[in-house]
């Protein structure tokens, strides 16, 4: 949780290989609207590459984030992750309404 209300909420899987290093992970913040968690932005390596999707965005993004799948990479976009989750939140308000 990213606040106290629990509305805002990180999701983090993380998959690692026979060595344990840390081969795929996912980060996802959502925010609950009424009954339904709404995705604000996820950073994954779905696609064979690291890159982060812009879902307060309107129309979302998917960009391209030029680092290595890594335990420092996972720990560095989770502090983005917690110093910018308000702004992201307000922006999906913003363009999205329906969300208080």
């Amino acid at each position: 949780m990213l606040d106290n209300t629990g509305n805002e909420i990180l999701h983090t899987r993380l998959e690692f290989d026979a060595e344990r290093k840390l081969k795929k992970l996912s980060l996802t913040l959502t925010t609950k609207t009424g009954e339904v968690q709404r995705e604000i932005v996820r950073y994954d390596c779905a696609h064979g590459y690291l890159h982060m999707h812009r879902f307060y965005r309107k129309p979302p993004t998917k960009e391209k984030i030029a680092r290595e799948v890594s335990m420092k990479t996972a720990k560095e976009l989770t502090i983005e992750i917690r110093q910018n989750w308000k702004t992201w939140k307000n922006a999906l308000i913003q363009n999205y309404g329906g969300l208080e």
